[in-house]
């Protein structure tokens, strides 16, 4: 497995997006951000059924997510819950929540932070 949020990750992580159904009513692009010296940004767009990850922001982002290297990390081995750092304030959200929550099991099949 690739290391997180390497090239081969997201290489990877943009390989199984494209693999990934999701429903043609969902329409949501949502972007990621992890703060580590210089920030690492993707964006994630579901659009008439297709799921594409894209290197670096987006001026058109529905939803927002912004935590740090360690809580990044964290979701994504699953040693912490999205839902935890959220409470914990580790994990900020913002933006339309009612669409990201329309979005949520297409983008479960990718997981919220990657593969």
């Amino acid at each position: 497995m690739a290391e997180f949020l390497s090239d081969d990750w997201f290489a990877a992580l943009i390989a199984q997006a494209s693999e990934t159904s999701a429903d043609p009513m969902i329409n949501i692009t949502l972007q990621q951000t992890v703060e580590s010296g210089d920030p690492i940004i993707w964006h994630t767009t579901i659009s008439e059924g297709t799921v594409r990850v894209t290197r670096g922001a987006t001026d058109s982002a529905d939803v927002r997510l912004r935590s740090d290297l360690a809580t990044a990390a964290g979701i994504h081995d699953g040693s912490i819950s999205a839902q935890r750092a959220f409470l914990d304030g580790t994990l900020r959200i913002g933006g339309d929540l009612v669409a990201l929550m329309a979005a949520r099991e297409s983008l479960a099949r990718i997981s919220l932070f990657g593969a």
